[in-house]
């Protein structure tokens, strides 16, 4: 396995970790994401979103 394999591999693991804890954390609060929150989560952990661009996203929705 190449290194830049291996970092692929770690860094992909480290999303979907970060999510898990970040999920984990909403739900111990009562809370759910609405289905438009959980897409952007889900596109984070996958690596086709970075959390910028979610944040972008969300604070232009609720800026108009």
């Amino acid at each position: 396995m190449s290194v830049s394999h291996y970092r692929s591999l770690l860094a992909a693991t480290e999303r979907r970790e970060a999510v898990a804890e970040a999920l984990a954390s909403m739900r111990a609060e009562g809370l759910e994401p609405s289905p438009e929150g959980l897409e952007m989560i889900e596109a984070i952990a996958e690596g086709r979103m970075s959390t910028d661009e979610a944040r972008k996203r969300t604070l232009g929705r609720y800026r108009k």
